[in-house]
């Protein structure tokens, strides 16, 4: 069986790969985000802070996983809330604009023709899912995991 500390550090290595692969996306692939999708990256920065802490400090292991599961329903209510614009679900606030600065004559002339689009026009799919449904998808998943580390540790 594998022990809860090499899970976390696990945890630590998909959430720096799911980071990178984020920006990734934004400033290399030029596939911007918008603000909404630059809120849903926060709670993995703290996950990965409180997920150090768990490896390290082993007298208050279950405040630092009931802190990491707080921190994670966040993350899935922030990436529902996104996956619900998405869909129309929810109406479109001044939250999902993005509002990047032209850099040249080119850029301004796109985004004047273009129109922001805001949150309902999926810019960037992989496995036909959007990254915020595959962010809420992964953070479901951590979610189980760090329950059934609850589970398991308790006993």
């Amino acid at each position: 069986m594998l022990s809860s500390k090499n899970i976390f550090k696990f945890l630590i290595l998909v959430q720096v790969l799911i980071l990178f692969s984020v920006y990734y996306i934004e400033y290399v692939m030029n596939i911007y985000a918008c603000k909404l999708c630059k809120y849903q990256r926060l709670p993995f920065f703290f996950n990965i802070v409180l997920l150090s802490f768990l490896i390290l400090n082993k007298n208050r292991f279950f405040y630092f996983v009931y802190v990491l599961c707080i921190s994670l329903v966040i993350n899935i209510s922030i990436a529902f809330y996104h996956v619900g614009i998405e869909h129309e679900f929810f109406t479109e606030n001044q939250v999902c604009i993005s509002k990047q600065a032209p850099t040249n004559e080119k850029d301004l002339l796109n985004q004047l023709i273009n129109k922001q689009k805001g949150c309902k026009e999926v810019k960037f799919k992989l496995f036909k899912l959007s990254l915020s449904e595959l962010n809420l998808i992964a953070n479901i998943v951590f979610l189980l995991i760090c329950v059934h580390i609850i589970r398991y540790e308790k006993k």
